[in-house]
């Protein structure tokens, strides 16, 4: 499997634990009754855990672009040593992002999503040259 391969099944799989974690802490919270009703109503989650939906719902903004981009890239043949590294970059960046999201530190949150737009940019610059 390519580089770029792997970071775009990385960054699918990814989804997993972001789809689990709000849904643990609403289990937690609502217990079995709750988690195997039809979930006509949510029950209250911690602040850690509404900030995890949100990473969660912004990771499903980004993951189709980013995906993309990475399919384009094996498909035209054009990876490179930089591309490789920036796909690492992007990926890694994604996670970091998550966890500082769910942490709730902003500036780091925000270094990650930076972090993985610039690789992201440096893929498509290298992709149009």
């Amino acid at each position: 499997m390519t580089t770029v391969l792997f970071c775009a099944l990385a960054l699918a799989m990814w989804s997993l634990p972001l789809n689990y974690i709000p849904t643990l802490a609403r289990f937690a919270k609502g217990g079995m009754e709750w988690a195997a009703s039809n979930r006509d109503t949510m029950p209250e989650i911690p602040p850690w855990a509404q900030r995890a939906e949100r990473a969660q719902r912004n990771h499903y903004e980004n993951l189709p672009m980013l995906v993309v981009t990475l399919l384009v890239v094996q498909l035209s043949g054009a990876a490179n040593p930089l591309i490789n590294l920036a796909a690492i970059i992007m990926v890694s960046c994604r996670i970091f992002h998550a966890f500082a999201y769910i942490i709730g530190v902003p500036v780091l949150r925000s270094l990650g999503f930076v972090g993985a737009m610039l690789s992201l940019f440096v893929i498509l610059w290298q992709l149009l040259v």
